[in-house]
């Protein structure tokens, strides 16, 4: 779950989040509340929450750095792709054994609001119509359920690539071996110490042995005067 593999941590928690969300939906079809507004809210927010989390979990405790926007909306891309494989699923399922009559229902619709808006075309008694909408039925749910990830992922990209967001308990800290635009001056700055130090206890050294020396003449001097 902490690969630095933005492909393998995309598939993890995609499928975690995604896993979730085909759960949710047999849930709320056994349970009759499909069509509560409450009940839709709790999905929008399992979206939302996991991919949100997921996001910040990679880069405050995978990659433990600041992440361009480029890479935030890759990772959340990968995540998307897998998710929308999950509800792919339940749909498939939901329309093959959960409710039968779900796309002949759906047709049914799609031709009152086609007559509703004065075109002659008969999909229903219409076998080519029929078939090409069958075939891409499935392939339209997945592609519109991705790009409405894709409107959370630009979201938490563009919040997260901001530095600071998701970062207050790691900081950013040269390697070892990063260039240090101050350090050679520093050096030189310790070696111009070191030499006045080496001066100063010269001089030093000279002082004491100059008072040593006087004191060595006053002696020699108070011993001829009491000759």
């Amino acid at each position: 779950m902490k690969s630095k593999n933005i492909w393998k941590y995309g598939f993890n928690w995609g499928s975690i989040i995604g896993g979730a969300f085909f759960v949710y939906h047999i849930i709320g079809f056994f349970l009759k509340i499909e069509a509560n507004f409450l009940w839709g809210l709790l999905g929008t927010f399992i979206i939302v929450f996991g991919m949100g989390w997921s996001m910040v979990n990679y880069k405050k405790n995978v990659l433990k750095e600041n992440l361009k926007f480029g890479k935030f909306f890759a990772l959340g891309t990968i995540m998307s792709l897998f998710i929308s494989i999950f509800f792919l699923f339940f749909m498939f399922l939901y329309v093959a054994k959960l409710n039968t009559t779900y796309l002949d229902n759906f047709l049914l619709q799609y031709q009152d609001v086609l007559d509703s808006a004065g075109s002659e075309v008969d999909i229903v008694n219409d076998p080519l119509f029929m078939k090409t909408i069958r075939i891409f039925f499935f392939p339209s749910i997945y592609i519109f359920d991705f790009i409405g990830n894709l409107f959370y992922v630009l979201l938490f990209s563009f919040l997260l690539s901001r530095q600071g967001i998701g970062m207050s308990n790691v900081q950013n800290r040269p390697d070892a071996n990063d260039y240090v635009p101050y350090q050679d001056v520093n050096k030189e700055e310790e070696k111009d110490v070191e030499q006045d130090e080496d001066e100063r206890e010269n001089d030093d050294i000279e002082e004491i042995g100059a008072i040593e020396s006087g004191k060595g003449k006053t002696k020699e001097d108070d011993k001829e005067e009491k000759e």
